[in-house]
């Protein structure tokens, strides 16, 4: 079944003012649950004027409580950028805010002022620094402290100040259980990304950045994805933006 969802980075001219804009891409998603979409994916980017949405969460927290039905998605959380407690603790709130409403879509970034701007410019680190990055949200909200995670990028220990009977030292956990669903985005023609969510079950999600025809590849990665662990590939879940 076909699903009519929406991706927005949003693109503006530089030179608009930055409420206005912040009110038209309220406006935008306010109308589209109105006609019934199924989901919105926010992009983020910290250093650029005509992509001027520096958090998703924070922009699509304002309007949990003025749609109806419609999921909201990070497309993406950058996740090099980030630390991963930051991100488990701000993604679980969220996810408690909007009782679940919500697609938790990750990547390695994109804009390269971004890369500069956070240092983490090596395309061959960003990969990996993604995964190291989300498997370490996912241990912080699948146990509760003592926080012994010793990865190559962050090391994370909460061992000193944990006071169970109020909760002291404890990372909040979200409100699907055990996570809310995981989409990747896909950019390269045979994206190593689209096999990776075959494998781990993850939303593939094929950006709106490229030709048409490099959606076969996409597919085909996600698919040897899948079959490699004995998951049966699900068509359903692939999404497209166009």
């Amino acid at each position: 079944m076909i699903h009519l969802g929406m991706f927005t980075m949003p693109f503006h001219h530089p030179a608009r003012d930055y409420t206005t804009i912040l009110d038209e891409d309220q406006e935008a998603i306010l109308l589209a649950d109105r006609l019934g979409f199924t989901e919105v994916f926010v992009g983020e980017h910290f250093s650029s004027w005509s992509e001027r949405i520096t958090s998703p969460l924070i922009f699509l927290a304002t309007l949990i409580n003025r749609t109806e039905r419609i999921k909201f998605g990070t497309g993406v959380i950058n996740m090099p950028q980030m630390h991963p407690a930051t991100v488990a603790a701000h993604v679980a709130m969220f996810d408690q805010l909007c009782r679940g409403r919500f697609i938790f879509g990750i990547g390695p970034g994109g804009l390269v002022s971004d890369f500069e701007l956070f240092n983490v410019g090596d395309a061959e680190l960003r990969p990996p620094m993604m995964l190291e990055c989300l498997d370490t949200v996912l241990k912080l909200w699948a146990q509760d402290p003592p926080y012994r995670i010793d990865g190559r990028f962050w090391k994370i220990n909460v061992e000193k100040n944990i006071y169970p009977e109020f909760k002291v030292g404890y990372v909040p956990r979200p409100f699907q259980q055990p996570h809310p669903p995981i989409a990747i985005s896909l950019l390269t023609p045979n994206s190593a990304s689209a096999r990776t969510a075959g494998e781990r079950g993850w939303i593939p999600v094929s950006g709106n950045f490229f030709h048409r025809r490099y959606l076969r590849g996409h597919w085909e990665r996600y698919v040897e994805g899948c079959e490699a662990v004995g998951r049966r590939p699900e068509p359903d879940v692939w999404r497209v933006s166009r």
